[in-house]
């Protein structure tokens, strides 16, 4: 968000109401302190250093709340991964065996065992051969 300050003024107006936890630690719903808008948040801290935010009806709020029943958009890393590469923001971590690369690619094995190496490295913004080591390492 440019580090003119515009990141700490967006995310002062948003109280986060609940943290999803568990496997999807990244995720959590705000409302907005100004205006009352919900909000459902991804925040991708490890690869591409992302917030994602998706505006929620008052009933998807709601189905949050009061039955923890969250929209499907950023449930699983690789989803949120993949935004961040559409988007064309991405980052190059300059050591391949990053401990955050390492977590990273656990969790993608974790949420679908049989992601590619291609897909991790298309992910990851790294090489094949790079996931490939990552993939390989005990």
């Amino acid at each position: 968000m440019t580090g003119d300050g515009l990141h700490e003024r967006v995310f002062a107006t948003l109280d986060q109401v609940r943290k999803h936890g568990g496997c999807q630690w990244w995720l959590y719903a705000s409302i907005c302190n100004v205006c009352g808008q919900g909000w459902m948040i991804a925040q991708d801290e490890r690869i591409h250093d992302n917030f994602y935010l998706k505006r929620l009806s008052a009933d998807a709020l709601k189905r949050i709340l009061e039955y923890d029943s969250w929209p499907n958009d950023f449930l699983t890393f690789e989803q949120v991964l993949r935004i961040g590469v559409e988007s064309g923001n991405i980052c190059r971590l300059l050591d391949p065996h990053s401990p955050d690369l390492v977590h990273t690619v656990e969790d993608l094995r974790r949420e679908r065992p049989d992601i590619s190496e291609d897909q991790i490295a298309a992910l990851l913004g790294i090489s094949i051969g790079a996931a490939s080591e990552l993939l390989n390492d005990p």
